[in-house]
């Protein structure tokens, strides 16, 4: 059995290796709102749905989606406490990186302060490297200073879309991931999810900087092709963008916006 704190809240996770979803409904559930039937609760005036997941200080790149959607949503996912706190506090990091405003702060925005991935357990370690700007890592760094190692819980993108509401909100219009050597991993963790559910997907190819990752643009491209995705090239997203071509008429109908920077 294992005790998780975060900002005052004690998490109870027992240590069986596979999450029910009643398991990871009580773990998360201090953090976004649900339905009487289980599923996350989201209002009706929503209608488009992203994911940022590796949020670092401030959550730059939610602070954008959210200033020009009215009508959005966003789950964010970050494991390092830090980070969370930051977010939670409407820091900000010099002239560049605003503050995440507080009004979207458990309204448009939840934050879930856990990692993904494809772990057989509930608790992962995890690298905290010293002045953290968005480099700690479940993978140990190879010249970034580790300050700490704590521990996380994790839990795979498939374990959150069973909860997720797809008869309300049946697609997610884009998932940004920027999680330092784990990217390629989350988005394996989401099976079938993905391919039937997500319409844009960005992932950082970074496989030097980390030991043992297995995250390059070649394996990402492969993955990403392999259950159906296409390279998009867009000027509006720097990493590695995937467009999911079964949705070419849905979005010729709907109005996606992606955006990823830095």
């Amino acid at each position: 059995m294992l005790l998780f704190f975060f900002n005052g809240l004690l998490l109870l996770l027992v240590s069986n290796l596979t999450y029910t979803n009643n398991d990871l409904k009580s773990l998360i559930s201090s953090f976004i709102p649900f339905r009487e039937d289980g599923k996350i609760f989201i209002p009706s005036h929503i209608k488009h749905v992203k994911l940022d997941i590796g949020l670092s200080f401030c959550a730059p790149i939610s602070q954008q989606w959210l200033t020009h959607e009215n009508d959005l949503m966003v789950f964010g996912f970050e494991p390092n406490p830090a980070s969370v706190q930051s977010i939670l506090n409407g820091s900000a990091i010099g002239s560049h990186h605003m503050a995440l405003e507080k009004r979207f702060i458990q309204k448009s925005f939840f934050v879930i302060p856990c990692a993904l991935g494809s772990s057989s357990d509930k608790m992962i370690k995890f690298f905290v490297t010293k002045n953290d700007c968005g480099c700690s890592s479940l993978y140990k760094p190879k010249d970034f200073e580790v300050e700490h190692i704590i521990t996380v819980p994790i839990f795979s993108l498939a374990n959150f879309f069973e909860l997720f509401p797809f008869d309300t909100h049946p697609v997610i219009d884009y998932i940004k991931i920027d999680a330092q050597g784990s990217d390629l991993d989350i988005a394996k963790s989401a099976g079938d999810y993905l391919r039937e559910r997500v319409i844009y997907i960005t992932l950082e190819a970074e496989d030097q900087q980390y030991l043992n990752t297995k995250n390059s643009l070649a394996e990402i491209t492969k993955h990403m092709e392999s259950i159906g995705f296409v390279p998009h090239n867009t000027s509006a997203t720097q990493d590695p963008t995937y467009f999911n071509p079964r949705f070419a008429e849905y979005i010729k109908q709907n109005s996606i916006i992606i955006y990823q920077k830095g």
